[in-house]
């Protein structure tokens, strides 16, 4: 069933500050066109708190962007429309940045660190191998499972064009 899109008053605002503000998560896939659907989220240390609308966007480019502290990146969308929140991609976002990505991370720094007292006297430089890489490790597959998700696992959306109703009008 395809998503209804109807056209937007104004750009909604974005950007993060050490992980507090607005950013966009839970995409689906590319479509033929380009664009995808992506649900602006308010996060606090990037994790998803609040969903504050969906929209059918193009990804622009990752720039550069200088600033006091030195230079950030900044991902350019270009909003085509706005579409009803869908449950599902919010309990997908949510399961994802709240169960998935701590168990990838640091469910195995976890478990190494409980089974570790003895290893760690015995094998001191090996324990801080393990104990660096697996984070990193982590972090790879982590990187890998978005990748995935965002070609191949993620669904595919319809968008359907509908003209502005009488409450999106303004007077």
């Amino acid at each position: 069933m395809p998503d209804k899109v109807r056209p937007l008053r104004a750009a909604p605002r974005l950007g993060t500050v050490n992980g507090f503000g607005r950013t966009m998560l839970g995409k689906t896939r590319v479509d033929a066109q380009g664009a995808c659907f992506a649900t602006r989220w308010f996060t606090v240390l990037m994790l998803p708190i609040r969903p504050l609308g969906r929209y059918y966007v193009k990804e622009g480019e990752t720039v550069d962007v200088p600033g006091r502290g030195g230079s950030t990146t900044t991902t350019e969308y270009v909003f085509l429309g706005e579409a009803e929140l869908r449950a599902s991609e919010v309990i997908r976002t949510y399961l994802f940045c709240w169960l998935v990505v701590p168990l990838v991370v640091a469910g195995p720094v976890t478990l190494f660190g409980l089974n570790a007292d003895a290893f760690s006297h015995e094998h001191p430089i090996l324990f801080l191998l393990l104990l660096l890489g697996l984070p990193i490790v982590g972090i790879i597959a982590l990187a890998w499972l978005l990748v995935l998700n965002e070609k191949f696992l993620a669904p595919l959306r319809v968008p359907r064009r509908v003209e502005a109703g009488p409450a999106d009008r303004r007077p």
